[in-house]
């Protein structure tokens, strides 16, 4: 992808999101009353604002970075913080669809029983545990490819010495477990959200089939709300598995050594990861009510000021 076609595809892309996760912030401090939702899931929801503002910015910041020749060593810091950013929020959306898969779908067997009892504790050290894994990874991973970076390609041909060899094949071998590391950790979230995600969807409707036949209407507020949230998360599972089976290729052929062949610049793979964010924070405004709700408010009071 050109420089220019990175911009021109990512500029509209940050304003848009910048704006709505300026708008959500603000319904999250200043909820609509009674539409204030609960931890674990208002913690996850400020997170994803928290994350999705940052990789705005360094997306901004890879764009100004366009009109000068930034060193090495910045452009690597600012795409490890946007796959940082991005991924992380990748995880977050996994942690929100089993927060309601546990909620929603009855649980028999005695793991989900102790993990539905359990909810809180275990989402905050799960969570914490796997940012601190992408972290360490991503760190890692930045910084030994920094030190490889200028190297030629032919590193152990016999113009270079004996020592910088052997220290180039320990970068190399420690970039490359640290792309494993990155590998597995955005495999994981992607099964996650198809099966919590999936198994939702499955259970409401069989729900609404049991309903039917018995007479009954689906039209409680909380089987609205259930079914809403259910299908926007399966339309964020669905925004997400183009970009996340990119950055699985992408790790994948970073072991490989053939990505430098496919996205040198790695434009391809920050304009997946911005277009994937916007998508993200539009199905929230329309399954979360916080967001939902606030939006109206606020259109109404603009109204009233007229």
């Amino acid at each position: 992808m050109e420089p220019w076609l990175y911009a021109l595809l990512s500029s509209p892309l940050c304003l848009t999101a910048t704006f709505f996760n300026i708008v959500f912030s603000f319904c999250l401090m200043r909820p609509v009353a009674g539409v204030m939702p609960r931890n674990p899931l208002r913690f996850l929801l400020i997170v994803v604002l928290f994350n999705s503002t940052f990789q705005q910015l360094v997306t901004v910041l890879t764009i100004v970075m366009l009109l000068f020749d930034a060193p090495f060593w910045l452009q690597t810091l600012t795409r490890a913080l946007i796959y940082q950013f991005f991924c992380a929020n990748f995880s977050c959306n996994a942690w929100i669809s089993i927060f309601y898969y546990i909620s929603i779908v009855p649980q028999q067997h005695p793991i989900f029983i102790w993990i539905k009892r359990n909810m809180n504790a275990i989402l905050y050290i799960s969570f914490g545990l796997n940012q601190i894994v992408l972290l360490i990874s991503l760190s890692m991973g930045a910084v030994t490819y920094s030190l490889l970076g200028p190297v030629p390609s032919n590193f152990t041909s016999p113009e270079l010495n004996k020592t910088l060899v052997e220290s180039l094949e320990t970068d190399l071998y420690l970039f490359h477990v640290a792309n494993f590391t990155y590998l597995l950790y955005c495999t994981c979230p992607l099964f996650t959200l198809l099966f919590s995600w999936g198994k939702t969807f499955v259970y409401l409707r069989k729900h609404m089939k049991k309903m039917g036949q018995s007479s009954e209407s689906f039209s409680q507020p909380q089987q609205k709300s259930q079914m809403r949230v259910t299908v926007t998360g399966m339309v964020q599972a669905a925004l997400f598995l183009p970009s996340s089976l990119w950055t699985i290729a992408v790790a994948f052929l970073y072991i490989t050594d053939l990505f430098e062949m496919v996205d040198p610049n790695r434009f391809v793979t920050m304009t997946f990861c911005s277009m994937s964010s916007l998508g993200n924070l539009l199905c929230f405004g329309f399954s979360q009510s916080v967001f939902r709700h606030g939006i109206v408010s606020v259109i109404n009071k603009l109204k009233r000021h007229k």
